[in-house]
């Protein structure tokens, strides 16, 4: 298709990584978790404002 249907199978693919990410992150242990978070929240603070 065009460029645009490109952009949604990015966002689709990425937000999938990310998912799979976070949950080996929670199977890791607490190491990995401390360091999930922070970026989470980072994340979060400029999409709120």
């Amino acid at each position: 298709m065009g460029k645009q249907y490109n952009k949604v199978e990015k966002k689709r693919r990425r937000s999938n990584y990310l998912i799979r990410r976070k949950a080996k992150a929670l199977a890791a242990g607490k190491g990995v978790k401390a360091r999930a978070k922070k970026p989470a929240k980072k994340k979060a603070a400029p999409a709120a404002a």
